[in-house]
């Protein structure tokens, strides 16, 4: 079983790389750092004569990555009570793979949060519109949801135990990779 850390921060050393490092402990793991990777916006083309897809970025080798991993952890930090922009446009960009027939069943899906203030409430859209549905509907198993609190670089390192919702998706993850 592989697993990929996809960090969406826009902060190199993140808070939200720091949660899914310090949770995938001893689970061997690689990690995509959104931030280092090109990656324009989708572009729907289903009316025109142009193929869907752009390959004027970085989309079709992080999709490598993700498509050989069976687990995917994605970290998020919290905008504007939303995910990041550069992983709102990952996944949004799934669509050209989905559209050239790519299955995305079978695939466990984690997600991280971090946030300031109030993530665990403020951070619902993200999990029940975004994460959930996209599951739902691309027939992947959502594994569930960690949250932490957080606000300036290196709180999460600081924390001495992860938080009880890592710790419960750390023994999921422990138990499915293994």
């Amino acid at each position: 079983m592989t697993t990929l850390l996809i960090d969406g921060s826009s902060r190199p050393h993140s808070n939200s790389a720091a949660f899914g490092e310090r949770l995938l402990v001893g689970i061997p793991h690689q990690t995509l750092h959104l931030a280092d990777a090109h990656l324009n916006f989708e572009r729907d083309t289903r009316e025109t004569d142009q193929p869907q897809g752009d390959a004027s970025d970085d989309y079709a080798q992080l999709f490598a990555q993700f498509q050989a991993a069976d687990t995917i952890v994605l970290s998020t930090p919290v905008y504007w009570y939303n995910m990041s922009g550069q992983l709102k446009v990952f996944i949004d960009r799934w669509f050209d793979s989905f559209s050239h027939g790519v299955s995305f069943a079978g695939k466990r899906l984690c997600l991280l949060i971090v946030g300031a203030d109030d993530p665990v409430h403020k951070a619902q859209p993200i999990i029940e519109q975004s994460v959930k549905l996209s599951c739902d509907w691309l027939k992947m198993t959502f594994m569930g949801t960690a949250t932490a609190v957080a606000d300036l670089p290196g709180d999460v390192a600081k924390l001495p135990v992860l938080p009880a919702d890592a710790q419960k998706l750390r023994q999921i993850l422990t138990l499915t990779t293994n």
